[in-house]
């Protein structure tokens, strides 16, 4: 299954308040992908799957149109209709969560560094820096300064087209001890905050598996009762970069049991809404 977080958000990854409807609305689209086990999905059924989770048909098509505008979708004509694929840092989100996250490596001494300045006259460049930063999960050292434990300047540059008109955009590094480094990502991703959230959602899926020994069968009721039952779980699994060093995060890290609270609520609930998803997928002629 896969999540990811998008819309109107902070450096750091945090929705604001006017987009926390608009961001969820786009989190379900990976979600239902993650649940259907595939990178492309049949137009006719993915707008049916979002009405399914809550969308009206008309909101559904909106938020297909947006996202491809945003790149994180791209449609194939199929017959009199289209196919979508997965693409960009959803389709790369898709398949870390697919398949898992790679071992991260020891701290090497030094974060990857986006230095910008972007003058509010050139704000509609610097909005898609941003957006872009925190797509490719960058983050927030200091105003102007971005950090990623991997270079990943090519996911910028291909959502930006090129340097500002005006102001300036630099990639380099900075080095950092090891304590140091930890204090930097703790405040740059919000580690703490991340901890409360991950320990919370771990609670609130093995209860439900706990309460409910015997799932719901397939139907649109269901795949709408899983989808809220993961809520922002997924999403957030990811606001914790790829690669960022053991030695960098807080004692007793919360990331792998919640992890392993998601393996084992799909394997409870998933089957039955899996078939469901895979019969709608057919009825469209996939």
């Amino acid at each position: 299954m896969s999540d990811s977080a998008t819309g109107r958000q902070s450096l750091t990854g945090r929705q604001s308040s006017a987009g926390v409807s608009r961001g969820a609305n786009v989190a379900l689209v990976p979600f239902l992908y993650g649940v259907a086990g595939r990178e492309e999905l049949p137009g006719v059924a993915l707008v049916r799957l979002l009405t399914d989770v809550g969308l009206t048909p008309a909101a559904a098509r909106s938020l297909i149109a947006r996202m491809r505008r945003d790149g994180l979708i791209a449609a194939v004509p199929r017959g009199r209709g289209a196919d979508y694929h997965l693409a960009g840092t959803f389709l790369e989100s898709f398949r870390q969560v697919r398949h898992g996250r790679p071992e991260p490596p020891p701290w090497d001494g030094f974060f990857h560094a986006v230095f910008y300045t972007v003058p509010e006259a050139r704000r509609a460049y610097r909005d898609r820096l941003r957006r872009a930063a925190s797509l490719a999960r960058y983050g927030l050292m200091q105003p102007g300064v971005l950090i990623s434990p991997a270079d990943r300047r090519d996911h910028l540059l291909a959502e930006l087209g090129g340097p500002p008109e005006e102001g300036t955009v630099y990639f380099g590094r900075v080095e950092l001890s090891t304590a140091d480094a930890a204090e930097v990502a703790h405040r740059a991703w919000e580690l703490a905050e991340l901890d409360g959230r991950y320990r919370e959602h771990t609670a609130r899926l093995l209860a439900a598996v706990a309460e409910h020994p015997v799932p719901p069968g397939p139907g649109a009721a269901a795949l709408a009762a899983y989808a809220r039952l993961f809520g922002g779980s997924l999403t957030d699994t990811l606001r914790t970069p790829p690669g960022l060093p053991p030695e960098l995060l807080p004692d007793d890290w919360p990331l792998p049991a919640l992890l392993a609270a998601v393996g084992r609520t799909y394997a409870h609930f998933g089957p039955p809404v899996v078939a469901y998803v895979e019969g709608v997928i057919s009825e469209s002629g996939a």
